[in-house]
């Protein structure tokens, strides 16, 4: 904690650096000033957090300083130093919200308590601040880097960590080891803690005694010593807690842990699955659950995907099913599988479709050909989306090869090509029938650049669009 001293006498600041230099209260930076205008400049420079503050004093008087104090907005808990006859003066400032005052000839004992007070107090609330802003990192909210600086340094926090956890599982700090919880926050999925501990190796100690907890799921970030590093490092610990989403541990951040990819041997099983629920064969649905957790595990899928995949694959087997139950229990369908262990979300996975079986009639399994008519007429509605082959058949599960292969046989045209012909026609239905210009034609068109537009509009028919709509408006 820094000290600012406001006096005018010179016996009063030699005097309180004696007992500072002889005494530990918790002040780590002392400042001078003689007057309300040196104190000014040096609050605004300084940032400091505690000044004393003599009332009568040449140039700008206790009063007038904490007049422009308050009016610029400075914060910093005051104690005035008044002598007895100047009690008025005191109780005046008192209006300005100081903490305290003292009457002079100054008493150690009284001023160090006073001091020990306020430096508490100062700590608590930058506690708090620091936890408000994990707090709103937690729930989706942005978050500065300098917004954790000044907190950092009046709590003299050198070297530091964020330990994540899943939301229930409490974080106990070993007594052997030298680290000190500053600070733990709890969203609905998650608890994150922020440890003070000095040294690289102290904070590999306390990691490497976590993983001797087999039942719990902590993530690590990796050690930091600035504090702008704070948001970097809170993303750090969440996405190492990520890294134990197929067994439990405790881990440290690494970068690129999953792959990136996704396989065709997915689509096949959720297409398998899929026969299972229209066949109500539960035991069958179990086993192809079993083995499809057991391929992500294997290739090291990343979480999100596998969430989004559960997601999309249930909306793909009952829409209305999902629309009900999101009804009756008031909150998205996706918060269900919000999960952060692969063995939660699995169990999600299998409930949801064994409720789904509850109120469905088993009925003959659709054929690959039903899937593509249902992609034809998917193309037919949304011709201005992304279509491609990897969209579609992570979309239908169904695999890329087969739309075209299936697509071309039952309709005798390319799969690219009926992309094309329907967006070229409704491209010339819009020439026609509206005034819009070009660039929002190909945009509703599903192109992003109007110049590719005009081209591929020429080719296939043989024109440009300004030509083409002349043409049009002229006949």
């Amino acid at each position: 904690m820094k000290l600012l001293i406001v006096d005018d006498q010179n016996s009063v600041h030699m005097f309180l650096d004696k007992m500072l230099e002889s005494h530990t209260v918790g002040i780590s930076g002392v400042f001078h000033a003689y007057n309300g205008k040196e104190a000014l400049v040096l609050l605004e420079r300084e940032k400091p957090d505690i000044m004393l503050l003599d009332v009568k004093m040449p140039v700008m008087d206790g009063l007038e300083t904490l007049r422009q104090i308050n009016a610029a907005g400075i914060q910093v808990r005051t104690i005035i130093l008044s002598a007895y006859n100047e009690f008025e003066y005191a109780r005046k400032a008192l209006l300005f919200h100081v903490k305290d005052y003292l009457l002079k000839p100054i008493d150690w004992e009284e001023l160090s308590d006073k001091l020990r007070m306020l430096i508490c107090q100062a700590r608590e609330d930058a506690v708090s601040a620091i936890q408000e802003r994990v707090g709103d990192y937690l729930n989706g909210q942005k978050v500065a880097s300098r917004d954790f600086a000044l907190s950092f340094e009046k709590l003299d926090i050198k070297g530091y960590g964020f330990l994540c956890s899943r939301s229930g599982e409490g974080i106990k700090l070993p007594d052997e080891i030298p680290a000190q919880m500053i600070c733990a926050c709890s969203s609905e999925d998650l608890n994150m803690s922020l440890i003070r501990t000095e040294g690289s190796g102290v904070w590999d100690a306390l990691r490497e005694h976590f993983c001797r907890e087999d039942a719990l799921f902590i993530g690590f970030s990796l050690y930091q010593e600035r504090p702008e590093q704070a948001p970097e490092a809170m993303r750090q610990s969440i996405e190492a807690l990520k890294q134990g989403f197929y067994e439990p541990g405790t881990y440290r951040y690494e970068p690129d842990v999953f792959s990136q990819t996704s396989s065709q041997l997915e689509m096949e099983l959720a297409g398998r699955i899929q026969d299972a629920y229209l066949n109500g064969d539960v035991q069958n649905v179990k086993l192809l659950v079993e083995r499809l957790f057991t391929l992500f595990r294997r290739t090291k899928t990343p979480p999100q995907y596998v969430q989004e995949f559960c997601y999309s694959f249930l909306l793909h087997l009952n829409k209305d099913f999902i629309t009900t139950f999101q009804q009756l229990k008031g909150s998205s369908f996706t918060s269900e599988f919000n999960y952060y262990d692969a063995a939660s979300l699995k169990n999600a996975l299998l409930r949801m479709i064994i409720n789904m079986q509850c109120d469905f009639e088993p009925e003959e399994a659709s054929t690959d050909s039903d899937v593509v008519c249902r992609i034809k007429q998917y193309i037919d509605l949304h011709y201005n989306q992304d279509l491609s082959l990897e969209t579609m058949s992570k979309h239908f599960f169904i695999g890329k090869y087969q739309i075209s292969r299936i697509f071309k046989k039952k309709f005798e045209i390319n799969y690219s090509d009926y992309i094309l012909k329907v967006r070229m026609e409704n491209a010339a239905l819009l020439l026609t029938a509206t005034s819009c210009k070009l660039y929002e034609i190909a945009h509703k068109t599903g192109f992003e650049e109007t110049s590719y537009f005009s081209n591929v509009f020429k080719k296939y028919y043989g024109v440009t669009p300004n030509e083409y709509r002349k043409m049009e408006e002229s006949s």
